[in-house]
């Protein structure tokens, strides 16, 4: 028997997808037959992202939708209008969510930091994939299958494992997100939650952070085993095993480049 496609014809949402790792995973998507939907926070990078997948696979069926997820105040009925429009345009309830959305990181002193500075970084990384994993438990195979094939992929970051200085207030975001993890697999079972905790990826975000800067680079080069900046590409595929193993819930998967062992 060969080995299935177990991505085959499935229905992915990808918040977050239009850039980054998140484009990464919609494309890994798409190559592995695949329906998709991602999502951004912009009408025109989205425009743009959509027409770039459709260009890679012309066959394949590629959809977006616009998504700010920047308030408290309209998360939740973002992230509804968002489900409500991924189903109707691929004709049925998802097999996969992945969340990859993500703000600037919040470079702040620890000195200057304020309780608002401090939740401000919830609304994105944890109170949005919080809110997804709500809307599926409130709408029962609605906008998720409720089978072990299904799932939810979350996404945090090394500083939960390995903080460094001036980065407190990230660190904390990104551990709850693991947390809420755990709870969510246990919550909307048998549905299946992981997260996937990427090391540095040579993203835009990261792009942004070293404009250029060879020595900071270099530096980043340093601090891992391989000696290179991860490529969201590589990055993707642990959220694609995450998509495809029945057996993965729970889970915390560490994609660091040996970081830790350094």
């Amino acid at each position: 028997m060969a080995h299935p496609n177990f991505i085959l014809n499935s229905r992915t949402l990808i918040i977050g997808g239009s850039s980054g790792i998140g484009f990464a995973v919609a494309s890994g998507a798409l190559s592995n037959g695949s329906k998709v939907h991602i999502t951004s926070a912009t009408g025109e990078k989205l425009s743009a992202k959509v027409a770039q997948l459709q260009s890679l696979y012309p066959n394949a069926h590629v959809g977006g939708s616009v998504a700010d997820l920047s308030s408290t105040e309209t998360l939740e009925a973002t992230l509804q209008s968002v489900l409500d429009a991924v189903v109707k345009e691929t004709g049925g309830a998802l097999d996969h969510i992945v969340y990859t959305s993500g703000d600037a990181i919040n470079m702040s002193p620890l000195a200057e930091a304020t309780a608002a500075s401090a939740l401000q970084g919830f609304t994105v990384r944890y109170l949005g994939p919080l809110l997804v994993g709500k809307l599926v438990a409130a709408n029962p195979g609605r906008y998720l299958t409720p089978a072990a094939s299904s799932s939810i992929t979350l996404t945090s970051g090394i500083l939960a494992h390995r903080p460094r200085p001036g980065f407190s207030l990230v660190g904390g975001v990104v551990g709850a997100v693991e947390v809420l993890t755990r709870a969510l697999a246990v919550d909307l079972a048998p549905i299946r939650v992981n997260v996937v905790i990427p090391g540095i990826v040579n993203t835009e975000l990261v792009q942004g952070m070293t404009e250029g800067n060879e020595g900071v680079v270099a530096m980043f080069k340093a601090a891992s085993l391989t000696k290179e900046l991860g490529a969201p590409e590589g990055a993707a595929e642990a959220y694609l095993f995450c998509m495809r193993s029945a057996l993965a819930t729970g889970q915390g998967f560490k994609i660091d480049s040996g970081a830790l062992l350094v």
